[in-house]
Protein backbone atom coordinates (compact mmCIF):
# COMPACT_ATOMS: atom_id res chain seq x y z
CA UNK A 1 0.00 0.00 0.00
CA UNK A 2 1.30 3.36 -0.83
CA UNK A 3 1.63 5.72 1.65
CA UNK A 4 2.48 9.97 0.73
CA UNK A 5 5.85 10.95 1.95
CA UNK A 6 6.59 14.89 2.29
CA UNK A 7 10.71 15.09 2.09
CA UNK A 8 12.31 16.64 5.21
CA UNK A 9 12.57 20.13 5.56
CA UNK A 10 16.24 21.54 6.44
CA UNK A 11 17.59 24.79 7.78
CA UNK A 12 20.52 26.34 5.53
CA UNK A 13 22.56 25.11 8.17
CA UNK A 14 21.90 21.78 8.32
CA UNK A 15 22.49 21.67 4.69
CA UNK A 16 25.97 18.90 4.89
CA UNK A 17 26.77 18.28 0.91
CA UNK A 18 28.27 21.12 -1.01
CA UNK A 19 27.40 20.78 -5.10
CA UNK A 20 29.82 17.91 -6.62
CA UNK A 21 28.62 15.68 -3.25
CA UNK A 22 24.91 16.55 -4.24
CA UNK A 23 25.24 15.66 -8.00
CA UNK A 24 26.88 12.70 -6.46
CA UNK A 25 23.64 12.03 -4.86
CA UNK A 26 21.05 12.73 -7.59
CA UNK A 27 23.05 10.26 -9.91
CA UNK A 28 22.96 7.58 -7.11
CA UNK A 29 19.56 8.24 -6.77
CA UNK A 30 18.15 8.63 -10.50
CA UNK A 31 18.51 7.03 -13.50
CA UNK A 32 21.60 7.16 -15.73
CA UNK A 33 19.54 8.53 -18.22
CA UNK A 34 18.68 11.76 -16.21
CA UNK A 35 22.86 11.99 -15.55
CA UNK A 36 22.92 14.60 -18.20
CA UNK A 37 20.36 16.48 -16.61
CA UNK A 38 21.93 16.04 -13.25
CA UNK A 39 24.99 17.93 -14.36
CA UNK A 40 23.39 20.70 -16.20
CA UNK A 41 21.79 21.85 -12.83
CA UNK A 42 22.40 24.90 -11.18
CA UNK A 43 23.13 23.20 -7.91
CA UNK A 44 21.43 25.99 -5.25
CA UNK A 45 20.33 25.28 -1.52
CA UNK A 46 17.06 24.22 -2.89
CA UNK A 47 18.74 21.50 -4.92
CA UNK A 48 20.92 20.82 -1.97
CA UNK A 49 17.62 20.12 0.12
CA UNK A 50 16.12 18.21 -2.49
CA UNK A 51 19.21 15.83 -2.90
CA UNK A 52 19.36 15.08 1.45
CA UNK A 53 15.92 14.44 1.86
CA UNK A 54 16.09 11.90 -1.22
CA UNK A 55 18.97 10.33 0.43
CA UNK A 56 17.28 10.53 4.15
CA UNK A 57 14.02 8.99 2.47
CA UNK A 58 16.05 6.51 0.60
CA UNK A 59 17.96 5.46 4.43
CA UNK A 60 15.31 5.32 6.21
CA UNK A 61 12.98 3.44 4.54
CA UNK A 62 15.81 0.61 3.78
CA UNK A 63 15.88 0.51 7.70
CA UNK A 64 12.07 0.31 8.06
CA UNK A 65 12.44 -2.64 5.45
CA UNK A 66 15.14 -4.03 7.50
CA UNK A 67 17.75 -6.20 7.04
CA UNK A 68 16.40 -9.95 7.90
CA UNK A 69 17.85 -11.84 4.87
CA UNK A 70 20.90 -12.09 3.38
CA UNK A 71 21.77 -9.01 1.22
CA UNK A 72 22.27 -9.92 -2.46
CA UNK A 73 25.04 -7.86 -3.56
CA UNK A 74 25.29 -7.98 -7.71
CA UNK A 75 28.05 -7.40 -10.01
CA UNK A 76 27.03 -3.82 -10.37
CA UNK A 77 28.33 -1.89 -7.67
CA UNK A 78 27.94 1.81 -7.09
CA UNK A 79 30.79 4.23 -7.51
CA UNK A 80 33.27 4.62 -4.29
CA UNK A 81 32.20 8.40 -4.36
CA UNK A 82 28.70 7.06 -3.64
CA UNK A 83 29.66 4.57 -0.95
CA UNK A 84 32.08 7.52 0.26
CA UNK A 85 29.18 9.62 0.82
CA UNK A 86 27.41 7.17 1.96
CA UNK A 87 28.95 6.51 4.88
CA UNK A 88 29.82 10.33 5.60
CA UNK A 89 26.74 11.03 5.84
CA UNK A 90 25.33 8.33 8.12
CA UNK A 91 28.52 9.62 10.58
CA UNK A 92 26.95 13.54 10.02
CA UNK A 93 23.36 13.13 9.86
CA UNK A 94 21.09 14.06 12.77
CA UNK A 95 19.54 11.17 14.39
CA UNK A 96 16.00 13.09 14.69
CA UNK A 97 15.95 13.05 10.94
CA UNK A 98 15.32 9.57 10.45
CA UNK A 99 12.35 7.46 12.20
CA UNK A 100 13.20 4.06 11.23
CA UNK A 101 17.58 4.23 11.71
CA UNK A 102 19.12 4.01 14.60
CA UNK A 103 23.00 5.56 15.89
CA UNK A 104 24.33 1.69 15.11
CA UNK A 105 22.65 1.76 11.89
CA UNK A 106 24.34 5.07 10.28
CA UNK A 107 27.53 3.75 10.86
CA UNK A 108 27.36 1.21 8.21
CA UNK A 109 24.59 3.38 6.13
CA UNK A 110 22.93 0.76 3.27
CA UNK A 111 19.86 1.71 1.17
CA UNK A 112 17.95 -1.00 -0.90
CA UNK A 113 18.13 -1.12 -4.53
CA UNK A 114 14.53 -1.48 -4.73
CA UNK A 115 14.22 1.80 -2.25
CA UNK A 116 16.03 3.61 -4.68
CA UNK A 117 14.40 2.88 -8.03
CA UNK A 118 11.18 3.27 -6.56
CA UNK A 119 12.11 7.13 -4.92
CA UNK A 120 13.86 7.31 -8.65
CA UNK A 121 10.53 6.96 -9.99
CA UNK A 122 8.19 8.94 -7.88
CA UNK A 123 10.52 11.97 -7.62
CA UNK A 124 11.32 12.33 -11.35
CA UNK A 125 9.09 15.04 -11.96
CA UNK A 126 9.82 17.21 -9.03
CA UNK A 127 13.73 17.03 -9.82
CA UNK A 128 12.37 18.62 -13.20
CA UNK A 129 10.42 21.12 -12.20
CA UNK A 130 12.75 21.80 -9.31
CA UNK A 131 15.66 22.45 -11.84
CA UNK A 132 13.21 25.00 -14.33
CA UNK A 133 11.92 27.02 -11.12
CA UNK A 134 14.83 26.98 -8.68
CA UNK A 135 13.17 26.14 -6.15
CA UNK A 136 9.66 24.07 -5.51
CA UNK A 137 6.94 26.08 -3.88
CA UNK A 138 6.28 23.23 -1.14
CA UNK A 139 7.96 20.68 0.14
CA UNK A 140 8.06 17.62 -2.52
CA UNK A 141 6.16 14.55 -1.55
CA UNK A 142 5.05 11.36 -3.50
CA UNK A 143 3.00 8.42 -2.50
CA UNK A 144 5.70 5.51 -1.92
CA UNK A 145 5.17 1.79 -2.05
CA UNK A 146 8.48 -0.05 -1.31
CA UNK A 147 7.87 -4.01 -2.37
CA UNK A 148 10.32 -6.19 -1.92
CA UNK A 149 11.33 -8.14 -4.59
CA UNK A 150 9.77 -11.46 -4.98
CA UNK A 151 12.47 -13.55 -5.61
CA UNK A 152 13.37 -12.70 -2.12
CA UNK A 153 17.12 -11.49 -2.73
CA UNK A 154 17.42 -7.50 -2.27
CA UNK A 155 20.55 -5.78 -3.63
CA UNK A 156 22.03 -2.82 -0.99
CA UNK A 157 24.24 -0.38 -1.67
CA UNK A 158 26.50 0.75 1.16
Amino acid sequence: MAQYKQLRKFKKEELIFNEEETRIILKFIFEPADHGFIESLNVNDAVKEFAQGLLIEAIDASYAVGFVEAIFRSTTNPTKGEIKILKSFGKKAAIHWFKHATVNDLQDVKVYEFVRLEIARRFRSPLRILASTASLKKQPGAFLAYNKPSNGLSKAWG
